[in-house]
């Protein structure tokens, strides 16, 4: 089997060895932007097992036609904002009957999937990330910290699923099947939890600030995020609840998911979770001070590509989210967009975003008929 992984940061380098190293037989190509700053052998520290290994993939490139070719199935990992040329680049080069999956599956990738790959051609998608990691020096060396039990892996082609996910536990990777593509799409991973914190951060402060310090992003978390975020995710349950004839039961409230049903419970969860210890907010050093990073991921992945994707699919059913509204008007103040226009979520900047409203999607039939495939 060919695999192909998209992307040399923490997920797409981590998953390249992983899968290299448990299924040396499989040829395991990277392809990346950077492939000058790879080393033709790569370390992986798996920190739950306490081993080290090495490993060489068969291909890092940034030429699709080499990494990509007949590509049985592969495996994305990227911001959201980069699907879409990811999709353009090896398109012309995987097998005629390959699998296309993103990790995590976010993001509006459903709509233009059919822009470019044949009805053949599958689209994947994971709610979460299956395992947590940091690189250690990009291009050299990585660090494997937690495993998930398995992943919740949903297509875009419903009848696909079982053969889906064989393919992708003859990877390594334990599965657990959605029922549609829509319970991937509207999972609320980064979208909801990332926005929640950097609004508490830099929500009562101008987008020149100087801060004193760099501060943690979760070691901190206080309930006015929890708050948010727990608001957040009942209005997203709302819109699922006014979802008729797809099972959206797979996506499951926050509060069940960090086991945490209390405002106080989450505050106290999401600073104390291991792998969340390590993790800085976007924040950058000018001189002797700090100022909010809006390059991050944090502000160009979450917001654009994350909970605006989400708050678009209230409008096909007319339900309100106010909170959502409120975190979204501060970011685009904040940021000097466009996104809210006489408080309607219809602000001319939004074209730059994934908003499925950009996809030519105009009644909840045709919403509905894409997850229905």
């Amino acid at each position: 089997m060919k695999v192909c992984i998209v992307g040399g940061g923490h997920i797409g380098t981590t998953l390249t060895c992983y899968i290299k190293k448990t299924h040396p037989q499989y040829q395991v190509c990277l392809y990346t932007r950077r492939p000058q700053n790879f080393l033709d052998e790569i370390k992986c520290n798996d920190i739950e097992s306490n081993e080290s290994y090495i490993v060489r993939p068969d291909v890092i490139s940034d030429n699709p036609s080499f990494s990509a070719k007949d590509a049985d199935i592969v495996f994305i990992a990227l911001p959201h904002f980069a699907v879409e040329k990811a999709f353009s680049d090896i398109a012309p080069f995987v097998s005629s009957n390959a699998m296309i999956g993103v990790i995590p599956g976010g993001g509006g990738c459903e709509f233009f999937f059919k822009k470019y790959f044949s009805d053949k051609q599958t689209l994947f998608g994971f709610q979460r990330v299956p395992f947590t990691a940091k690189l250690h020096e990009y291009g050299k060396e990585t660090n494997l910290k937690s495993w998930k039990p398995f992943s919740v892996v949903g297509t875009l082609q419903n009848g696909r699923i079982d053969k889906v996910c064989e393919m992708i536990e003859s990877c390594g990777l334990k599965t657990r099947q959605a029922t549609n593509y829509l319970e991937i799409a509207l999972t609320p991973t980064n979208p909801i939890l990332h926005t929640s914190r950097t609004f508490e951060l830099f929500g009562s402060y101008k987008r020149d600030h100087k801060f004193k310090e760099k501060s943690k992003f979760y070691v901190g978390w206080s309930d006015k995020a929890s708050k948010t975020m727990l608001s957040m995710d009942m209005e997203l349950h709302c819109l699922l609840d006014a979802i008729s004839g797809l099972d959206t039961s797979a996506i499951r409230p926050l509060s069940e998911h960090y086991e945490s049903p209390t405002v106080e419970a989450m505050t106290a969860k999401i600073n104390t979770i291991a792998t969340f210890q390590s993790v800085y907010a976007p924040m950058k050093q000018i001189e002797d001070y700090y100022v909010a990073d809006t390059s991050s991921r944090m502000f160009t992945e979450d917001f654009p590509w994350g909970l605006a994707v989400i708050r678009s699919y209230f409008d096909y059913f007319d339900i309100p989210a106010p909170t959502m509204d409120i975190v979204l008007s501060w970011f685009a103040n904040y940021m000097g967009l466009e996104w809210y226009k006489d408080g309607h979520f219809i602000g001319s900047d939004l074209k730059k975003t994934g908003v499925i409203q950009n996809y030519g999607i105009s009644t909840v039939k045709e919403l509905l008929s894409v997850y229905n495939q």
